[in-house]
């Protein structure tokens, strides 16, 4: 007897130490530890628990999403449901009543965490409280999740095809042609290889005169235009053909049209 004496006399300074002045001489006369304790648990004890319940439950309600993510909005539902179990003080008598207080739990999660989302989530929610049977809080919180991740990805995705510049990149390469430019006669539609002052003998090979919009003027074979046939490199002979050729031509046109 005189060791539990001992330690609970140890006891009652523990208790008398951690109280305040005012409050000492209220439990100074109690002659055991455990009376001390039950005067300080009936008088604050039940009444903070009381009080602090009831700011955690209304803190739970007021929370709403807001501009928080899924995730932390949920840890933050999470964290206060936790601390109101450790207020929470039911008697169950059987182990059924314990099963019928969690599920109804369960239950005031769910409409809690579903009725904090955004306004953009209206559609998932319905979803899931138009099944047949109302899945557990943590199903309906990978369910959310999974929702405002795809959304993240269409937004992104929306974003990028309808901006300006995708459509700029996107038209940047269509219809358009590099312009030719005869660096000869300085004439657009044909470069320099195709240009016909310097090379009429390549529109003959194709079998049809050159454009109708003028007439090429063919210089005579003579001594004064030595540079006209130099440039052009055709020889006496290439020169006569030609202007054969050309004559053949201008003939069969006046019979087709007389």
């Amino acid at each position: 007897m005189g060791y539990l004496a001992l330690e609970d006399s140890q006891v009652k300074v523990w208790i008398i130490s951690s109280v305040s002045i005012d409050i000492q001489p209220l439990i100074l006369r109690k002659s055991t530890a455990y009376d001390m304790w039950t005067v300080l648990a009936w008088m604050y004890g039940r009444k903070k628990r009381v009080l602090r319940t009831y700011q955690i439950k209304r803190s739970i309600y007021s929370l709403k999403q807001g501009d928080l993510s899924i995730a932390t909005f949920f840890a933050a539902l999470k964290t206060k449901w936790e601390e109101l179990d450790y207020h929470v003080n039911d008697d169950w008598h059987c182990g059924s009543d314990h099963a019928l207080y969690w599920d109804k739990e369960w239950m005031d999660q769910t409409f809690i965490f579903l009725g904090g989302l955004r306004d953009e989530f209206e559609s998932i929610t319905s979803q899931i409280l138009n099944c047949d049977e109302v899945p557990g809080i943590e199903e309906v919180y990978a369910r959310v999740e999974s929702e405002e991740q795809r959304r993240q990805v269409m937004h992104i995705d929306t974003s990028q095809g309808s901006s300006p510049s995708a459509f700029v990149s996107r038209a940047s390469g269509i219809g358009q042609r590099p312009v030719r430019r005869c660096s000869h006669c300085n004439k657009s539609g044909h470069s320099v290889d195709f240009c016909w002052d310097l090379h009429p003998e390549r529109w003959l090979v194709r079998g049809r005169p050159p454009s109708s919009r003028r007439s090429p003027s063919v210089p005579e074979p003579s001594q004064s235009s030595p540079s006209n046939v130099a440039k052009s490199k055709l020889s006496s002979d290439q020169i006569k053909e030609l202007q054969a050729y050309i004559s053949r031509l201008s003939t069969t046109q006046e019979d087709t049209s007389t």
